[in-house]
């Protein structure tokens, strides 16, 4: 079986959450998948076609190494591509706040955005190191076919539910600062978000376009029931616990698969990657 979803994993997008829907809902036939190859541009073709001895049945596959303009589609012929996008100041200081208070970064932020892997972070992850948002917008419409916004993380599940035939099991937040304090004082000054939208122009350009011209298409598609369906679905996930998430027999799987199979491949391939001699 060959899969027929990947999902571009920009960092803090609400991936991480959306992978705990994916994991309960698809069991062993998703993956979070790194790739072998940690000199590797991206996620692609050649690692797909290694890991489908231990996925043979997979369906759906997600990462921060999947990148659309890449050529993992070209070893899965008809394979769909989606992503998140998130406001970008937003997400750029969540992304700081993660690196400093998870990551041991320590540096001020001024310093940390001139960081090439820091500003435009959306843009240059759906169309490469440089992309502007014109080359990002022409990705998104040429070869992704589903774009989610983080501020509608549940119009975007149920959306994307009907598109590619996924139960909605329900969620539960997988992971928050454990304090917003850094968000907080960056955000309360308006110096520090003039900087950070400056620093992420292409970023603000491609989110704008998103939200005025793609989504509303998305959502003029799926016709006028998506309130009561969106309605319906936050009811139902009221109930929804990180115990009976945990619980269910596909999230067992799913971390039984990848702990025990899919993450000693990687390794495996890391530490052989490490071993090859470096051309004189």
């Amino acid at each position: 079986m060959k899969p027929h979803l990947a999902i571009a994993h920009i960092h803090k997008t609400a991936g991480t959450t959306l992978s705990g829907v994916l994991k309960a809902a698809f069991g062993g036939r998703y993956c979070l998948v790194e790739s072998p190859d940690p000199a590797a541009p991206f996620f692609g073709a050649v690692h797909l076609m290694q890991m489908r001895r231990l996925y043979p049945r997979l369906e759906v596959l997600m990462g921060h190494e999947i990148h659309p303009y890449g050529d993992l589609h070209e070893a899965a012929p008809g394979l769909s591509y989606a992503t998140f996008l998130r406001e970008p100041v937003l997400r750029c200081v969540s992304h700081y706040q993660y690196d400093v208070q998870v990551g041991g970064v320590d540096l001020p932020l001024e310093e940390w955005i001139t960081h090439e892997v820091s500003p435009n972070r959306q843009t240059r992850h759906l169309a490469g190191p440089g992309a502007t948002a014109s080359d990002a917008i022409a990705i998104l419409e040429d070869r992704v076919d589903f774009v989610g916004l983080t501020e509608e993380f549940d119009a975007s599940l149920v959306m994307m539910a009907v598109i590619y035939g996924f139960p909605r099991l329900g969620y539960v937040r997988k992971w928050s600062a454990p304090r917003d304090d850094i968000k907080r004082r960056i955000l309360e000054d308006p110096a520090s978000v003039e900087m950070l939208t400056e620093a992420n122009r292409e970023d603000v350009a491609l989110y704008r376009y998103a939200v005025e011209e793609i989504f509303p298409r998305q959502e003029a598609a799926y016709g006028p029931r998506l309130a009561t369906d969106l309605g319906a679905f936050r009811e139902a996930n009221r109930a929804v616990t990180k115990r009976s998430m945990y619980l269910r027999p596909g999230y067992a799987w799913y971390v039984a698969k990848w702990r025990l199979a899919y993450r000693p491949w990687v390794e495996r391939g890391r530490a052989k990657a490490s071993r090859v001699p470096v051309p004189a």
